[in-house]
């Protein structure tokens, strides 16, 4: 189960020459065909774990992988630039939903400690091979078939990794806890606005009034949460083992 935001960012890095000259999408604009991915990844990966202890992990999980599949296609059918980026964004909302829930089912798949701390290992050194390779192997159906084939080669892939989810994967206990709505929003405010000033102050500059009034607004949002966490009763950060390490996996 690797990662694919750590897959497909450095093979869409790849190919977005490609995309600018035949979309016809401004630098800002076709920039945010990368980015957009990374602002869903980061804002929902927190609240995506928690459904999944809440709804099932295997369900949840095949639920993001079909979200990921279908944004997949469309993407590479994507006639104009904002439709592709709006795609990106709903692909991102579908890996986020798969790299927490991923890792749930796989510490449910391995219960001795260190099988699973081997397991995860593997997991990890997944996405570091695929961030390495990303840029030649997805160079080459890009050279053959165009910047469409990276979203496109998805799709069996996608398929294939459903029905063997289905067919082998054993589900995780789910948790009782009920979903801390006001906690959930609080985090993916605070995420997502930091992910886009983080983005925007590498295009737009530092000094921006526009980034430093994002960064003030995550900082605000993330005390809120923390404040909010303490009080509540179903604390959002009690079970979010699985997002948070793969929170620290990816950034």
């Amino acid at each position: 189960m690797t990662q694919p935001k750590v897959v497909f960012r450095p093979v869409l890095r790849s190919a977005k020459p490609q995309s600018d000259r035949l979309l016809g999408g401004g630098v800002s604009e076709l920039q945010w065909v990368v980015s957009i991915y990374t602002v869903a990844f980061a804002s929902l990966i927190l609240t995506t774990g928690a459904l999944g202890d809440r709804l099932g992990a295997k369900r949840t999980f095949m639920t993001g992988f079909a979200v990921f599949t279908a944004a997949s296609l469309t993407s590479g059918l994507a006639p104009t630039s904002a439709i592709l980026i709006a795609a990106r964004a709903v692909q991102g909302v579908g890996a986020a939903i798969m790299v927490p829930n991923s890792l749930a089912l796989l510490n449910h798949a391995y219960p001795e400690p260190k099988a699973r701390g081997r397991a995860v290992g593997w997991w990890v050194g997944a996405g570091g091979v695929a961030l390495t390779a990303g840029p030649p192997v997805g160079g080459a159906p890009i050279a053959l078939a165009g910047w469409r084939s990276i979203f496109l080669v998805n799709l069996p892939i996608g398929l294939a990794g459903l029905w063997l989810t289905w067919r082998y994967v054993t589900d995780a206990p789910r948790a009782s806890r009920k979903l801390d709505l006001p906690g959930q929003a609080a985090a993916i405010g605070a995420l997502g606005i930091l992910a886009a000033a983080l983005i925007e102050g590498g295009r737009l500059g530092w000094s921006d009034s526009g980034v430093i009034s994002a960064f003030g607004a995550a900082v605000i949002l993330a005390v809120l949460f923390l404040v909010h966490e303490r009080r509540a009763e179903d604390r959002s950060y009690r079970f979010r083992y699985s997002g948070a390490q793969c929170l620290l996996v990816h950034h």
